[in-house]
Formats: structure tokens, sequence, C-alpha cells
């Protein structure tokens, strides 16, 4: 009796303590950084965790061009950008998605212009989501 009891207690509690795990799907942000782009020394993407922390980073976005990158696999919940120029760095907020508009594709238009006292930065996330592509590609 007791052996059964003991039985029925571990299979209880086992579905009691069942846990689970969401995994985030992954996410593709592109860029079309255009205008005065010769000071740009780098773009750069930083990628936030569910906790809003900044988890990872990747700086290897052309200023030159357009291009997209990835969200790291299951867990990324946003996005920010930091453009590094010769006279500092420039920093938006974080876009966090929260998996709203899975499949969408986030649409960064990147303006740069040289007005009389340095670099300045029109609309630095001109955001847009589509399902299909950005407008640039």
């Amino acid at each position: 009796m007791f052996v059964q009891n003991l039985g029925l207690l571990i299979i209880l509690l086992s579905l009691i303590n069942t846990s689970y795990s969401y995994l985030y799907p992954q996410h593709r942000v592109a860029f079309n950084p255009r205008g005065y782009v010769s000071t740009i020394n780098k773009i750069c993407i930083h990628w936030f965790d569910y906790h809003q922390n900044e988890i990872s980073s990747d700086c290897n976005i052309t200023a030159d061009e357009p291009s997209s990158k990835t969200s790291p696999a299951n867990w990324s919940i946003g996005y920010s950008l930091s453009i590094h120029t010769e006279d500092g760095t420039l920093h938006n907020e974080p876009y966090f998605w929260w998996d709203g508009w899975v499949n969408g594709i986030y649409c960064n238009d990147i303006h740069f212009h040289l007005r009389e006292g340095g670099l300045v930065v029109v609309e630095t996330l001109n955001l847009t989501i589509v399902y299909d592509k950005c407008f640039w590609e």
C-alpha cells in the first residue's frame, strides 16, 4: 500500500511540476543606410533577451549598401541600433517585438545628412514592418 501511494504521489508531483519553455521565432531586420555615409565607421545591431538585457551584438553591418541580419535563434525579443561615426556614437531606443509580427521583416531606412555642425541622422529608425520585402529590396 505504501509503495502504491508513493508511486501515485511521484506521478502527481511530476504532473504538477511540469514546466514548459517558450522559444521565440527568428526575425529578419533589414537596413538601408543612405545619404552621407562616408563618415560612418560602423553600424551595430544589439540583440535583447526576454529580460530586456542586451545579450549580443553584431557590428558587421555595411554602411554603403543595403543588408539584413537574422535574430539569434530562440531567444531574441528585440534589437537596437548604434551608429558609430568619426564624431561619436548615436544610439536609438530598443525595439521589442514580443512576437508580434512573426515572420515580419523589420525595415530600417537610415538617412544620413551632413549639415553645419556635423552629421545628422534623419529617421534613425524609420521602421516599417512588412511580410514580403522592404521597399529597397
